[in-house]
């Protein structure tokens, strides 16, 4: 859409030019799309440690259990009341388990290193898709081009349904309250000019 024609008077901030936003606000959409699923890979990241951290609890309680265990074995093998291939499987289950909470060592160490120490809001793959989603904001607002002056609109090129590209000039407008005009005048005419005098123009256009 056009908002004004060559001579029209418009106020600062009015609307000159509506340039078609549909894939601009498409941009925004999938850019807001994206931040709501950066939001939730975090949340899962954030559940995935603490699941991380109590499977580790987990693994620590079964290896004390499987130690005290062993434990045990050893004393009654003394009095010969099990025999010795039940210490060894023992021995087994406490180098098993202590496999294990290794394990889920490693497994905590790496879901840890995946938020560091950041929350959801400062996280940067959240940070990186509300940055897109700036950026997409940003291009749907720039679809309007607004006056930057009150004054007369001048030299309007643009026309409806055209394609426009980036530093094209569309349309002038020329402020009224700091008009000045362009005095050719010749040396012989020089003699009786003062600054400051007052002068008549007359124009033969608008």
């Amino acid at each position: 859409a056009i908002g004004a024609d060559d001579t029209d008077y418009v106020s600062a901030g009015s609307e000159l030019v509506k340039l078609d936003d549909t894939d601009a606000r498409l941009a925004l959409s999938r850019a807001e799309a994206q931040l709501a699923r950066s939001v939730r890979q975090v949340r899962a990241q954030y559940a995935n440690v603490g699941q991380t951290r109590a499977n580790l609890q987990l693994r620590q309680i079964e290896l004390a259990k499987a130690k005290a265990d062993l434990a045990r074995r050893r004393e009654l093998v003394a009095g010969g009341a099990i025999s010795g291939e039940e210490v060894k499987h023992a021995e087994d289950a406490v180098r098993a388990a202590s496999a294990a909470l290794g394990v889920a060592s490693q497994q905590l160490a790496g879901s840890s290193a995946l938020i560091g120490r950041t929350a959801i809001a400062d996280n940067p793959d959240v940070l990186a898709a509300a940055s897109q989603v700036r950026d997409a904001w940003i291009a749907v607002y720039r679809t309007s081009v607004p006056a930057p002056v009150a004054g007369m609109v001048t030299r309007r090129n643009v026309q409806l349904g055209q394609k426009i590209n980036p530093g094209v000039s569309l349309m002038s407008v020329v402020p009224l309250d700091h008009l000045w005009v362009n005095a050719n005048f010749k040396e012989s005419q020089l003699r009786h000019i003062r600054i400051g005098q007052k002068v008549d123009l007359v124009a033969d256009v608008y």
